[in-house]
Order: structure tokens, then C-alpha cells, then sequence
């Protein structure tokens, strides 16, 4: 028995050495642009199924054989930024008195128009009831009766200006402020449905430039959602490679789309000039992937700035990820940054902060 148990150790000692490598290179690969290379883009959506069998690794070693309990730490320490981004650990402190309040909801068409008993609309009610200083939405489309003319009243009444485009595509994007609006453009890039609003905004002395954004959509089916459920479930399956392949290639195409008008949103960022800038909206990307990378290369992310934990923003059954994102320039610094899953008329939940202008020295 001796030689089986040698065997089965090097089997889960390799075992472990190829999870903590492929948990970095599904890491570095956020840093691939997926116009070229839209395959391997999809590696990051593994990242959370690695970092879980490498944590289950640390239980292993240490209940089976505790001198390798080092490999899964040292696997992770590899990939310690990227486990970072995707679940960040911060100590809460509190938002000062006159941060102002921002939220980022994709609306899945103002709550599908859904009206309560006595003919509200819970989700306007709950905008209308935020407090929040900006608003941007995304999939804010007129639906069953419920008119986006309407929900601009409403937005008016408390206070909102409102930032739309008159290009057919209105809708889609808006952002309602309590700060002036000095402007608001499209940003142009290519996209079957999707797109950036930039708006510019008075805050005090200063211009803030803020880009609404509704980032290239995999478009997946409930048919879809259904095949990967069965991926997942039953790999056995006979239909699982024909499945997979058509996914894959679903997802793949959108991911080589989405890279370049992330591109195309930081370049408006350049030209722009601004010292003060808020990118936010539905990424349609997880914390690792080449979209946020970009983002994080030249802006911080408020989620890993002052969130903690997973902050799953998608809430679909068997679809849980963090796809919403809020980033900042070095003029801000953010606070209480979180996913509010008390709103519960979309597909998504919003992602609220709080920013403050830095102080000189911070």
C-alpha cells in the first residue's frame, strides 16, 4: 500500500501545481486583448471555479498531508492582485458629510414596466427615494406602458436633471443628477445595441466627466442559460461539446466587440482632458477580464477601493457575477462602495459609492 500512497500524493501534488498555474494564467489572461485573441478572453470567467479548488486544496493538505499545505498559498500568492480585484477585503469607514452619492443600475427596462397594486412603479420609487446625487442607468427603455417621458417626470420632481441623447438610442442610457448638466455625447465606437454616454457635470469649480456605459452584451438566451446549466450539471452529456462549442462562440464574438470599446471610452477619457472622471455601468465583464484591466490601468476601481467580498451585481438563477463597475480618477476617493440586493426588480442590482474630492497630501 505504501506505493499507492506515494502515487495518489504526486497525483494531488500535480494536481495542485496545475490549478495554481492555470488560476494565473486565467489572471494574466484579462491582459490579452480579446479582439485578437476573444478565446482566451473567456479563460477569466474560470478565475472563481480555480480559486475555490485551490482553496479546497488548503483543506486538503492540511487534513491529509500538512507539509504541502504551502502549494495552494503559494499558488494564490501568484494570482494575489487578481483574487484581490475579484473579492477585496477593506475596512468600512463611514462616507464624510457631503460625499456625494452615485448609483449605477442596469434597469432590465425600468423593472420590465412592473407596477405595483396600487399602479406605481416600485423601481422609480425606489430611484425617486435614493438620495442618490448622479444616477446612471442602462436598458432604461420605455416598457408595458411604463414611458421613460414618465420616469424623467418623476426624476424631474425630486430634483434631477436629466441627461439624455436625441439620436433614437435615448433610452437605453440616462443619467438623472442633481449636479448641473453642462453636456452629454455619445461616445462612438462599434456595437449591434449597446454603447457610452459622456456627460459632463459642474461640481463646484470643477468639470466632472462622467461616462454612462452599457458595454457589449453576450446576448445569451434563456436556451442558452439552459445549455450552460446542463455544461455545468451534467458534463456526460452527449450534446456537452456541440453545446459547448456554440457558447463558446456566442461569447467569444462579443468579447472580441466589447475589448476595443472599452479602448474607445478610455481614448474619450484622453481627449477629454479631465481631471475628474467617473466611469461606471454594466461591463458585461467580471473583475478579471481585459475591460476592467484597461480601466484599472489608468482609473481606480471603487469596488476594490471600498468594497468587501464577491459583490455579485447579476442575480440571475445560476448566473451570479459582478459585472457592474464603478471607476475613478485620482481626484476622488471613494467610500461604502456596494451592491444594494434590496432592489430587486431587475436582473441586476445597483452598485452605489460615495465620492469625495481628495484633499491635498491624501
Amino acid at each position: 500500500m505504501g506505493w499507492l500512497r506515494r502515487f495518489l500524493l504526486q497525483l494531488a501534488v500535480g494536481a495542485n501545481v496545475m490549478a495554481a498555474l492555470l488560476l494565473w494564467l486565467c489572471g494574466l489572461s484579462a491582459g490579452l486583448d480579446p479582439a485578437e485573441h476573444p478565446r482566451v478572453a473567456l479563460f477569466g470567467l474560470g478565475f472563481p471555479l480555480l480559486l475555490l479548488l485551490n482553496l479546497a486544496f488548503v483543506f486538503f493538505w492540511l487534513v491529509f498531508y500538512v507539509r504541502y499545505v504551502w502549494l495552494p498559498f503559494a499558488g494564490m500568492m501568484l494570482s494575489v492582485s487578481y483574487i484581490y480585484d475579484y473579492c477585496p477585503l477593506n475596512w468600512p469607514e463611514k462616507a464624510p458629510a457631503g460625499a456625494l452619492k452615485l448609483m449605477t443600475y442596469n434597469t432590465e427596462f425600468l423593472g420590465r414596466g412592473e407596477k405595483g397594486a396600487d399602479g406605481r412603479s416600485p423601481m422609480l420609487d425606489y430611484l425617486a427615494a435614493s438620495d442618490a446625487d448622479i444616477i446612471c442607468l442602462q436598458e432604461a427603455s420605455s416598457m408595458k406602458g411604463l414611458k421613460v417621458e414618465y420616469a424623467d417626470s418623476i426624476m424631474k420632481a425630486c430634483g434631477y436633471q436629466v441627461a439624455g441623447l436625441d439620436d433614437g438610442k435615448r433610452g437605453a442610457l440616462l443619467v438623472y443628477s442633481r449636479l448641473p448638466v453642462l453636456s452629454a455625447h455619445r461616445v462612438a465606437y462599434e456595437s449591434t445595441g449597446n454603447g457610452s454616454m459622456a456627460v459632463e457635470l459642474q461640481y463646484g469649480g470643477d468639470t466632472v466627466l462622467l461616462v454612462n456605459n452599457h458595454l457589449e452584451s453576450y446576448k445569451l438566451t434563456a436556451e442558452d442559460k439552459l445549455k450552460y446549466k446542463e455544461i455545468i450539471k451534467d458534463p456526460e452529456n452527449g450534446h456537452m461539446e456541440d453545446n459547448s462549442k456554440e457558447l463558446v462562440k456566442k461569447m467569444a464574438g462579443a468579447s472580441r466587440v466589447r475589448g476595443p470599446q472599452a479602448d474607445s471610452v478610455l481614448n474619450y477619457i484622453h481627449k477629454a482632458g479631465h481631471k475628474a472622471v467617473v466611469v461606471c455601468g454594466d461591463f458585461n465583464d467580471s473583475p478579471v477580464s481585459y475591460s476592467c484591466r484597461r480601466m484599472s490601468s489608468e482609473l481606480s476601481s471603487a469596488f476594490r477601493q471600498s468594497g468587501n467580498g464577491l459583490g455579485l451585481s447579476y442575480n440571475q438563477k445560476g448566473f451570479y457575477f459582478r459585472i457592474d463597475h464603478i471607476f475613478v480618477s485620482d481626484y476622488w476617493r471613494t467610500y461604502e462602495t456596494h451592491v444594494d440586493k434590496s432592489a430587486v426588480w431587475s436582473d441586476h442590482y445597483p452598485m452605489i459609492t460615495y465620492l469625495e474630492k481628495r484633499k491635498k497630501g491624501d
